[in-house]
């Protein structure tokens, strides 16, 4: 977690943090830093089941700490959102306000942080096992989902798109085909042992 702060103080001194179009730049870098993060911890158990070695086994064992991670990062994003507001409330509403974008974003920043604090053992231990599992599961979908589809729509706009746009979207699907490939073959396993 600390590597995001690093990052992302090493970046600040870089931009113009009095002009919106700074504050964007540093929004657009918060996002960008926790994606991985993200696909990893996505990823975890299906790479562990379909291919059981030291790394796959690494990551689904500390995929929690890919997660805070990832929510660490977020809440840099989060902030430089709000000083956007704060300091330059027309500009947002005039050049930046997307409601497609405010659509997914909400929730997903509810689903973080309720997933953010049911990954600590004490909450964790007062939640029923199947609503845990549930919530988890409900919620790194939606983040996946809501992170793709914003690649998606970079690459699909064709305004300013840069390799890492491309880079996280087929990321993005990648992972996805993983779980569905991880899925698959536990179910025809099920079926061959009926």
């Amino acid at each position: 977690m600390g590597i995001n702060a690093v990052v992302v103080f090493a970046y600040i001194p870089t931009q113009d943090l009095s002009s919106p179009t700074g504050i964007l730049d540093m929004i657009q870098m918060t996002v960008r830093l926790p994606v991985p993060f993200l696909y990893l911890a996505f990823v975890a158990s299906s790479l562990y089941r379909l291919w059981p070695n030291s790394f796959s086994r690494w990551l689904l064992k500390n995929r929690r700490y890919l997660g805070l991670s990832f929510a660490a990062s977020m809440t840099w994003q989060l902030l430089f959102i709000l000083l956007l507001w704060v300091g330059h409330w027309d500009y947002y509403v005039q050049e930046v306000y997307n409601f497609v974008g405010i659509a997914f974003e909400a929730p997903g920043y509810l689903f973080l942080f309720a997933m953010t604090i049911t990954s600590f053992m004490p909450v964790r231990r007062k939640m029923n096992e199947k609503t845990w599992r549930a919530l988890h599961w409900v919620s790194i979908y939606f983040l996946w989902f809501a992170i793709t589809l914003t690649y998606y729509f970079e690459l699909a706009g064709g305004l300013d798109v840069q390799v890492i746009d491309y880079v996280y979207f087929f990321a993005g699907v990648a992972v996805y085909l993983l779980r569905l490939g991880a899925w698959l073959s536990q179910r025809i396993a099920q079926l061959a042992n009926q």
